[in-house]
């Protein structure tokens, strides 16, 4: 992937003229760190409370090791780590830790920002949502439902195409470093007093819906309304009660809101890497915790699976092996795994055949030269678990 895979926020700007410092007090510098620290809230916040029951996730002694071919050259995870600056890590297998650090100061108790792994996130309340009966179909347009959107470019679009990041909007987030463009210029907009829906309010669709796969924090932002306007909830709430208290998340989570109080559904859920690995063990388990269904597992499948011709595997960008569903990015061949990705290196891999999780946090200022390799970091760690490495 490219620099147009950069998933969130601007983080490096805004953080660093924030004057915010790096990592924390104690900790050693890690080759290839970033000069600020970008899990620092810097925005309004709700705190979503945690499981009075959380799901266990018992420890077994060990670390994981692997080895894999990428680029012409033959690699190997622990590298990988040190090169993609990871700050945390977490490996599932059935539900079990076989792998657990943590780097720089960082521990279990640190939380993260998610950045765009939270679109994953918010993208699973809508399918809660659908599934209750409150969004009728995805095929629906927005606006059925969004009618202060009907003067904007989402007017008409249907809910599906924002899912699928191809809703058509003028939206330009090629570089993270531009702060007039994509998302940071939504999110120093927001910081600087603008509400959310009032950038919503003001997009411009430049191409029919449902043609090309752009990237766009802005749809997420859309949905995350969406869900709050036919549930009659903050997104906060909503996800508090449906999804992270079910799912057996074990921390509080403060989550990111402009100031009058829409939350930033594209980014800013601020979580441990183990809660993150809880919400990839849901998806791992077709969306049941505890014998619950918490997400339809009509979702789960659809959601984790390429709908259309402009999102499947190979056609997002030149190059890229990715695919993506509703707000996942989808992997290569049969394999059926799939991942939640963030900006400067957060992401979520999930390998339902091989009940395979993997939650990794960092602080990568060159995450998109790695991108692609993590795809096959994450196949390679579940291989030698699997025993077919």
């Amino acid at each position: 992937m490219n620099t147009r895979l950069r998933l969130a926020v601007g983080a490096v700007g805004l953080v660093a003229a924030l004057g915010l410092t790096s990592a924390p007090a104690g900790a050693s510098p890690e080759p290839e760190s970033l000069p600020v620290l970008p899990h620092v809230i810097f925005y309004k916040t709700t705190t979503m409370a945690p499981s009075a029951n959380p799901v266990e996730l018992p420890r077994v002694p060990g670390r994981v090791s692997a080895s894999y071919r990428f680029a012409g050259e033959q690699r190997n995870f622990d590298d990988y780590l040190r090169r993609a600056s990871a700050r945390g890590l977490v490996v599932l297998h059935h539900g079990k830790i076989l792998d657990e650090r943590y780097f720089s100061g960082y521990t279990m108790n640190s939380h993260f920002n998610s950045w765009s792994v939270g679109k994953s996130i918010t993208s699973t309340a809508v399918g809660i949502a659908v599934g209750r009966g409150l969004i009728r179909s995805v095929d629906d347009p927005i606006t059925r439902y969004l009618p202060e959107l009907k003067g904007s470019g989402y007017n008409g679009v249907p809910i599906k195409h924002i899912l699928q990041m191809s809703s058509g909007q003028r939206y330009d987030e090629s570089t993270y470093t531009d702060p007039t463009q994509g998302a940071t210029g939504t999110t120093i907009r927001m910081v600087l007093g603008q509400p959310l829906i009032d950038q919503a309010r003001e997009s411009v669709r430049v191409r029919p819906s449902g043609e090309k796969f752009n990237y766009a924090s802005i749809d997420t932002f859309v949905l995350g309304r969406l869900v709050s306007k036919v549930t009659g909830q903050q997104l906060t709430r909503f996800v508090q009660d449906n999804i992270w208290k079910p799912a057996g998340m074990k921390n509080p989570t403060p989550v990111g809101e402009d100031y009058y109080g829409s939350t930033i559904a594209y980014a800013s859920y601020h979580a441990t890497t183990r809660d993150f690995a809880r919400f990839g063990q849901l998806f791992m388990n077709d969306g049941v915790v505890r014998g619950r269904q918490v997400v339809p597992s009509a979702w789960v499948r659809e959601a984790t699976t390429p709908q259309s011709s402009q999102v499947r595997p190979g056609a997002l960008y030149p190059h890229s092996v990715y695919g993506y569903g509703y707000q996942w990015w989808i992997g290569d061949g049969d394999r059926g795994d799939f991942m939640a990705v963030g900006i400067l290196g957060q992401y979520v891999y999930v390998s339902p055949r091989d009940h395979v999780v993997i939650a990794q946090n960092s602080e990568d200022m060159t995450d998109d030269a790695h991108q692609e390799e993590a795809l096959h970091a994450f196949r390679a760690v579940t291989d030698r678990i699997t025993g077919r490495a």
